[in-house]
């Protein structure tokens, strides 16, 4: 009798197991790459969204500086020296050590200042704040060169009040409430990026120099209403305020500045804390505020800066790791010694992807220096005129 031709139930369930394998193994190898997949591209996204981060902060760190008095902008004081000027970034003044900064310098350093950075648990998408370290927080400031009138005039072209030259009849309020720039020497509100609420003036004459923060446009009048978020107008104070500067009866030049703070946000989002760059002050006026705060780098859990300082006098060991990476001046050094920044900056990415059966987040992290360029040539020589007393 002929055999008919076929497979037996035994081949067949063997193909099918060999079958069923290479399917696994397939399936495996594509899930395998679909993670990788996944992986690479949220990898991407947070080395752009760090890098994006640290090139704000480069940017401002180089133009930190410029335009400014080198002794750095005196703050209003009290009789017996405190300054009550607020910080950005912090619920506090500009102090170092407790103490009220009287003049700020181009860089000041806020070590351990800023908020804790949170994290969160990729598998039960809670967020972590047990052992989270503050971060640190940095001011820098340097002057608008780009603003000019429609004649091309800058606004420090000449003083307020000037007789001799193109007359510039301007006011300065007695109070300091207010000044009024001549049209023929400045014509309000300037071009590129006009004068408006929110700007802060540096005011300087031979006796020194005041801030004044600007709380509404009129025409060729500035104001400076009391009340301001950074606490300079109309303070009353017998120091380093415009009513004061203005009383001296000398030549006042005005400048615009800015004022640029990073720190970290962890409190409007704390599964995602965003690095956030704040120009001047946030909320005034509260129902339209001037300056927002600006997120630009999502889900950064730590920001650190350090500081090279020079011409340290301190005794060895006041810098553990030198004195080219301290977390801020210890006196008798100050932050006007500061030549070069230290940033490290770390994030993650927004969503876990699977590793095996837990899930997991991306991270990544960058560090640069960044030379002070307008505040890093210096005498590091002491000479029979610089040389400690």
């Amino acid at each position: 009798m002929k055999r008919e031709n076929g497979f037996s139930l035994i081949e067949l369930m063997i193909a099918m197991a060999i079958l069923l394998v290479v399917v696994a193994g397939v399936t495996s190898a594509l899930v395998l790459a679909q993670h990788a997949s996944s992986e690479a591209i949220l990898e991407a996204s947070v080395v752009q969204n760090v890098r994006a981060g640290m090139h704000f902060v480069v940017r401002d760190l180089m133009q930190a500086g410029e335009g400014i008095p080198p002794e750095g902008i005196s703050l209003p004081n009290t009789l017996a020296g405190v300054s009550a000027v607020n910080r950005p970034g912090t619920a506090t003044i500009f102090a170092n050590a407790g103490v009220s900064y009287l003049v700020l310098p181009s860089v000041v350093p806020g070590s351990g200042l800023g908020q804790a950075a949170t994290s969160v648990n990729p598998n039960t998408g809670k967020t972590i704040t047990a052992g989270a370290a503050n971060t640190d927080i940095i001011t820098v400031f340097y002057a608008d060169n780009t603003l000019v009138d429609v004649l091309g005039n800058s606004l420090n072209s000449f003083p307020i009040i000037q007789a001799a030259g193109p007359a510039c009849n301007g006011t300065i309020a007695a109070n300091g409430s207010f000044i009024k720039l001549a049209a023929a020497c400045f014509t309000m509100p300037g071009l590129v990026t006009p004068i408006a609420a929110g700007n802060l003036l540096l005011f300087t004459n031979p006796t020194g120099t005041a801030l004044g923060y600007v709380t509404s446009v009129n025409g060729q009048t500035i104001n400076f209403a009391g009340a301001d978020p950074a606490g300079v107008n109309q303070t009353g104070d017998p120091n380093n305020t415009l009513a004061v500067l203005g009383a001296a009866g000398q030549p006042t030049s005005v400048t615009r500045i800015w004022m640029v703070t990073y720190y970290v946000d962890s409190t409007t989002n704390a599964a995602c804390p965003q690095l956030i760059r704040q120009v001047n002050y946030p909320g005034f006026p509260a129902a339209a505020p001037a300056n927002p705060p600006q997120p630009i780098a999502e889900c950064i859990e730590s920001l650190g800066i350090t500081y090279d300082i020079t011409s340290s006098t301190d005794p060895a060991g006041t810098y553990p790791l030198g004195a080219g990476d301290a977390p801020t001046p210890v006196a008798p050094d100050t932050a006007s010694q500061i030549r070069a920044v230290n940033v490290f900056l770390a994030g993650r990415s927004e969503v876990p992807f699977l590793m095996g059966t837990n899930h997991s987040f991306v991270r990544n992290n960058i560090s640069t220096q960044v030379s002070l360029r307008s505040v890093a040539f210096v005498n590091q020589f002491n000479t029979s005129n610089t040389a400690p007393q």
